[in-house]
């Protein structure tokens, strides 16, 4: 008896897919409109239309999947994603004996739930880069208050803890951190601009030097003389 309970299963399983492929085929619609349309492979409609969902995900992204097949080939998503959730529950050697509204309601107190984590605060930086983020500002404020009492005679010890409250006081107000720290985290975005920047100088550099060049070769066309011409001699000579 429970043979025979589970080869019925597999024929249900089995004429709920050939229904699937007939419906789409009347429709006239391809398994490569549904596949272009959905962002999802040909190949797992077309298994899913020869009742083989061995490399199906589980769980919502197959309920997914599927909704998004019905509702290309002109089906009414919540009762077909009911219908298969019964004849094709993510444990497929059981057979599922839930009714149809029930696995709807069950899928529906199911559904992704998203929460942010209060406790996370970000990618922390690594002990190396926040090393070297304080040497740079050491070096930073250790030579601009060198050169300033340098160039002014001033205290050093005095000028160095002027140029450091200067320093972090409005890195602070500007960028929120020290500006070695904001550098070194932002330093792809940084290195990129500068090599737009560059890009975008040498472009056009390249155009002015052409530009140049053009006007100093029309210049030079307009006042060039004409070429003399040449003088032509015909000799004839006796018979």
């Amino acid at each position: 008896m429970p043979f025979n309970s589970e080869s019925s299963y597999n024929d249900s399983r089995l004429e709920f897919c050939l229904a699937l492929k007939a419906k789409r085929e009347r429709k006239g619609i391809t398994l490569t409109e549904i596949a272009n349309s959905t962002k999802i492979p040909a190949y797992m409609f077309a298994a899913l239309e020869r009742n083989d969902l061995r490399r199906w995900p589980k769980g919502l992204f197959r309920r997914s999947f599927f909704r998004d097949y019905a509702r290309m080939i002109g089906m009414e998503p919540a009762e077909a994603c009911a219908e298969f959730v019964r004849l094709f529950p993510d444990d497929t050697g059981t057979v599922s004996a839930t009714p149809a509204g029930a696995a709807d309601h069950a899928e529906q107190e199911s559904s992704l739930r998203l929460a942010f984590d209060t406790a996370w605060h970000g990618p922390r930086t690594s002990v190396l880069a926040r090393l070297l983020a304080l040497l740079i500002d050491a070096l930073t404020v250790t030579l601009v208050a060198f050169a300033i009492a340098w160039m002014r005679s001033l205290d050093l010890p005095t000028t160095t803890a002027i140029v450091a409250m200067a320093y972090f006081s409005l890195a602070t107000a500007v960028f929120g951190e020290s500006p070695a720290k904001w550098a070194i985290t932002r330093r792809g975005a940084i290195i990129d601009g500068m090599t737009h920047g560059l890009v975008v100088v040498a472009a056009t550099c390249k155009r002015s030097t052409d530009a140049v060049w053009h006007l100093l070769g029309s210049t030079t066309a307009a006042v060039a003389p004409e070429p003399p011409q040449r003088l032509r001699v015909r000799v004839k000579l006796s018979q």
